[in-house]
Formats: structure tokens, sequence, C-alpha cells
């Protein structure tokens, strides 16, 4: 499973019940395609460099995913047909390496 990092931008245009719900559903597509989302971490409102879509703000999300590398076609197809995504970008990282706590290791010994 590949590992990648996604930065979306949502409609300012969107009610918060409705941005959370199309957050939920990229989560569901990513999860229905044997993925999972690993962090999350949710930006809020900003002001856009240019105008996209007649828009001058989005609201930023950055995402870390585990995704089978066949499966990202359909994620990148999702993207772009849901009218509530101005902009996302994705990228294939490294996974960090989780480096284990003292007390863990002292632990085991």
């Amino acid at each position: 499973m590949a590992y990648y990092e996604m930065l979306y931008i949502l409609s300012a245009n969107l009610s918060d019940e409705e941005r959370e719900a199309l957050i939920g559903k990229l989560k569901e597509t990513v999860e229905k395609n044997k993925g999972s989302v690993v962090n999350e971490s949710k930006w809020g409102l900003r002001n856009l460099t240019y105008s996209i879509k007649r828009q001058d703000k989005g609201y930023y999300v950055l995402s870390y995913l585990e995704l089978p590398e066949q499966y990202l076609k359909d994620l990148k197809y999702f993207l772009k047909v849901n009218e509530g995504f101005l902009r996302a970008m994705i990228l294939k990282k490294k996974r960090p390496v989780q480096v284990a706590k003292e007390e863990e290791v002292q632990g085991n010994v």
C-alpha cells in the first residue's frame, strides 16, 4: 500500500454541514478502495492567491492516506466530479518512521 499526502481546497460557499459531509464522503471513498485516512488536519478558511472558479477564499484540508496505487485513479476521479472541491494535490511520500518511546523500550527489557 502506498502512502500519500493530499492537500485539497473546498469551496467557501459550502455550509459547515455540507463541508463535513464532503470530507466524510472522501473518507468513505478511500476506505471503499481498501485504503485509510491516517491523519487529517483542517486548516480552515483562507484567502486564495488567485481566483478559482470565481472564488477568492477556500477551506484547506491536509490529509495523509494509505491507498493501493491502483485506486489512486478512482480517488482523482472522485475529486474531479464533486463540485465542492476547488483544487487537490496528491503527493506520494515515504512513510514516516515511528520512534518507540523510551518507556516502551525499557518496559520490554
